[in-house]
């Protein structure tokens, strides 16, 4: 393996997670991209060739933020965490479930992003109004937006990653991860429940205060988006263009309450999230050309040495570390391009999807979803540590995780 192409590719892996300088991900994985073509390591046509590979991804990435940004703006957040805190009605643990329960939705129609980026500071302003720690809610936040990833293919960008030569059509999706989606959103949730039983023992206190309900035209655009997408999802459509023109009617949209508006939506949308996508893909095309791809055989080739409940318990407890070494991006991209390629037992390639969308739960570094997150517990002034993730994470994760790898289809 060319040792020049693995030493940028793995510096470039680890400033993503450790972010030097403090320097945004993205910044870090579009500049190992650069060093590699620069440096020689990787041909320019190679290159563009891994970038032209990720352009679905890329208008998913932009429409799915561009409507939750929308559904942001025009309010939809803000009251749906403000009518979760009244219809608890003075229990702390009817609040985590009602919590969680916004959560499997809003990941399963608008990403798990959506989940880190929108909802999560919405629940901590909705807490402000109670006496109530944050801490059980928003880890609620951030374990849900990757159990509920198997949910609907549009639930994580990582599924259209592992699948980006070709998205399976809804009803093989559900047949393959319905049951697995469910068993790791239950589990996930008791284990949750079972953490912080103490924390949500006691009664809760709440302010008056509430917040006026969103536009029926802003629920109406958001619910026909849903539709869209799953019958998008059904028909195995191209689902990034779909997501992508429905971002655009939902700037329309929002025109027409405020000329201002769509500007509005084009700045919120995290634009560094896709260039560090783009520059994974590069990264990636680079380690696969330089003997890379030869570990994600040998990982299903022991796998399938093993009985059959073993063999997916192997792949995807390896994706899931895996993930949580270099970030669940680039794992997801380069097994589904092996299994693309390869077509190993359908079996072992669900459990691997299952490994890249659960893993990431175990600590911060798993997805860049929880590296947002962590990031806005900082901006909000919500005190958590990574270590203390990890703790949470490591108790949480492991049977939910076994529980989708042996029911994934």
């Amino acid at each position: 393996m060319p040792v020049l192409t693995v030493a940028l590719s793995a510096c470039a892996l680890l400033c993503v997670i450790v972010r030097p300088l403090r320097w945004n991900e993205a910044w870090w994985a579009a500049g190992g991209a650069l060093a590699l073509v620069l440096s020689g390591a990787l041909a320019p046509a190679q290159a563009a060739g891994a970038l032209a590979r990720g352009v679905d991804v890329y208008l998913f990435l932009i429409g799915m933020m561009a409507l939750a940004e929308f559904a942001r703006e025009e309010g939809v957040f803000a009251w749906i965490a403000s009518v979760a805190v009244r219809a608890a009605r003075g229990s702390r643990a009817r609040l985590l479930a009602l919590v969680y329960g916004a959560g499997i939705v809003t990941t399963a129609l608008l990403s798990n992003d959506a989940t880190i980026v929108v909802l999560t500071p919405a629940v901590i302003a909705a807490l402000r109004r109670t006496d109530a720690n944050a801490e059980p809610y928003v880890v609620a936040c951030a374990l849900v937006a990757n159990a509920a990833s198997l949910a609907l293919p549009i639930a994580n960008p990582s599924n259209l990653l592992f699948f980006a030569d070709g998205m399976p059509p809804l009803g093989t999706w559900l047949t393959s991860f319905g049951l697995a989606s469910l068993v790791a959103i239950v589990l996930t949730y008791a284990a949750l429940a079972l953490i912080f039983r103490r924390a949500v023992a006691s009664p809760l206190r709440v302010d008056d205060g509430r917040v006026a309900a969103p536009r029926a035209a802003t629920l109406a655009v958001l619910a026909a988006a849903a539709v869209a997408l799953v019958v998008t999802a059904s028909l195995g459509g191209p689902l990034g263009r779909v997501a992508f023109g429905l971002g655009i009617v939902a700037a329309l949209v929002a025109a027409l309450r405020s000329a201002d508006a769509p500007l509005a939506i084009a700045r919120g949308i995290a634009w560094p999230v896709v260039a560090l996508t783009a520059g994974l893909f590069v990264i990636v095309d680079a380690l696969d050309a330089a003997g890379a791809r030869a570990l994600p055989r040998e990982l299903f080739a022991s796998a399938a040495h093993l009985s059959a409940p073993l063999g997916r318990l192997a792949v995807a407890f390896a994706a899931g570390f895996a993930s949580n070494v270099v970030n669940n991006l680039p794992v997801g991209l380069d097994l589904g391009a092996y299994v693309g390629r390869a077509h190993p037992p359908q079996a072992l390639a669900s459990a691997a999807l299952a490994g890249v969308n659960l893993g990431p739960n175990f600590t911060t570094n798993g997805s860049l979803a929880t590296l947002l997150w962590l990031a806005i517990l900082r901006r909000e002034g919500v005190a958590m540590s990574p270590l203390r993730f990890a703790a949470i994470g490591l108790t949480a994760t492991p049977l939910a995780l076994a529980g989708a790898a042996l029911l994934a289809r």
